[in-house]
């Protein structure tokens, strides 16, 4: 083996550097994922309510604009599905949420909200939570 040149070593090791220095501003822990793309920032009604009546429409905030197109809001009782109306956004309001209207009222029980949408730049999130309607 050929002994390394002072030259040789200098870059190498430069070299080494730079590459750690991208890995390190590169890698990303669990939590930075979360801020870099859509995130439900809000919800009405909020997860984990208990409300005294049924709610008259599911309505979704988002930390950045969402594609209209690509989104989706479910809600089921245990495995049966709830209708709701389609879902909408007032363009004209800023920061407008995603809603979707409840046609008739919820008997008494525990609801799930399954949303799905995709920010400006096709990335898709999607998340579930739960209320209540009490009795």
């Amino acid at each position: 083996m050929t002994p390394l040149t002072p030259r040789t070593r200098l870059g190498l090791s430069l070299a080494s550097v730079l590459a750690l220095a991208i890995l390190a501003t590169g890698a990303a822990s669990p939590g930075d994922g979360a801020r870099r793309h859509t995130r439900l920032t809000k919800s009405v009604p909020a997860k984990d309510t208990v409300l005294a009546a049924s709610p008259p429409s599911i309505d979704l905030w988002f930390s950045e604009p969402v594609e209209l197109g690509a989104s989706r809001i479910r809600l089921t009782a245990g495995e049966r599905a709830v209708a709701l109306g389609p879902v909408t956004r007032d363009d004209d309001v800023k920061d407008a949420p995603l809603s979707a209207k409840v046609p008739a009222p919820l008997a008494p029980g525990e609801y799930t909200v399954s949303w799905s949408t995709a920010s400006k730049d096709g990335h898709v999130v999607k998340g579930t939570f739960a209320f209540t309607v009490r009795p």
